[in-house]
């Protein structure tokens, strides 16, 4: 096996880079929730949320649909004040919608342990699991 010297300088800027993106990059795109703290999202519940590029977020909470902002640097993750359509829903569609409000309220930080998951993650360790 031949062993090339990997330059200092770009193995630092590797290393920064990964470490900017929260070990998998930057949450652009929809993603579908699957558990909000320990409530977990039953298959027939509508539950997501979508990161644009521009900053805003927008997604369906399991019966109405909202839309936010969010901003990031690194792991750390804030997003700003939700706003809802307020259409009443049977079902747990109502319940898992209070309880992902409630959450997103209190995210502090993002962690993609891959390409396909992203934990959204509250101050006091509660958290938000969503994948593509």
């Amino acid at each position: 096996m031949i062993r090339l010297p990997v330059p200092s300088a770009l193995l630092a800027a590797t290393l920064l880079t990964a470490c900017a993106y929260g070990g998998g990059g930057p949450p652009d795109g929809r993603w579908q929730i699957h558990e909000i703290g320990e409530l977990k999202v039953p298959a027939d519940v509508d539950a997501h949320i979508e990161f644009l590029p521009d900053g805003r977020l927008t997604g369906r909470g399991g019966c109405n649909r909202y839309t936010g902002s969010w901003a990031r640097a690194g792991h750390e993750m804030r997003l700003g004040r939700i706003a809802a359509t307020r259409m009443a829903c049977m079902g747990p569609g109502m319940v898992i919608e209070a309880r992902l409000f409630e959450l997103l309220d209190k995210v502090v930080r993002q962690d993609r342990p891959d390409d396909r998951t992203l934990y959204l993650v509250t101050g006091d360790g509660r958290r938000i699991t969503a994948t593509r």
